[in-house]
């Protein structure tokens, strides 16, 4: 839970400082992997993704899910209106695709 409160302050400060990371997850990630390593942009993403454990960084699923809650409370780390109708749609179409699972 505590980590979960640390990653929520981190993603918090970089939706604050990078409008572009409100409207694409990967852009966030990203920026976020900067806040935690310095230079991890410098490094294959291969190795990002397989040893995020070992470097300290939280898994990209656990950056998105904090990203949406902090959205929903916080109106002004909302992306785009054009992202933003994007995303609406895309939980339509994937209520669809759940109820018919």
């Amino acid at each position: 839970m505590d980590s979960l409160k640390t990653i929520e302050g981190k993603v918090r400060i970089v939706l604050q400082e990078n409008e572009d990371a409100r409207n694409d997850d990967m852009v966030l990630y990203l920026a976020l992997c900067n806040f935690y390593l310095k230079d991890a942009g410098a490094m294959p993403l291969a190795e990002i993704m397989t040893r995020h454990k070992e470097l300290g960084l939280p898994s990209f699923e656990s950056v998105g899910r904090t990203r949406r809650k902090l959205q929903e409370k916080c109106p002004e780390l909302l992306g785009s209106v054009r992202m933003q109708k994007i995303r609406a749609k895309g939980e339509k179409a994937y209520r669809r695709y759940a109820k018919e699972s």
